[in-house]
């Protein structure tokens, strides 16, 4: 049980971090500067990527346990 606690620690810490990363660049096009087309593609790709760490996500819901023999 400890283990999986500190895995919930770490995935939050940096997720945490991600989020503040977030904010830093919304902030950086809100007042120093203008997006490029290659900060749209790098948008996208975070959007992806959170999509898809979501969806893996919810999927630990629907893992049944099974011990090894």
């Amino acid at each position: 049980m400890a283990s999986t606690t500190i895995q919930y620690q770490k995935a939050l810490t940096a997720l945490t971090a991600i989020e503040a990363s977030v904010n830093d660049l919304a902030t950086t096009f809100t007042s120093v500067q203008q997006r490029t087309a290659v900060d749209d593609a790098m948008i996208d790709a975070l959007v992806a990527a959170a999509n898809g760490l979501a969806a893996a996500a919810t999927a630990l819901k629907a893992i049944d346990y099974s011990p090894p023999a």
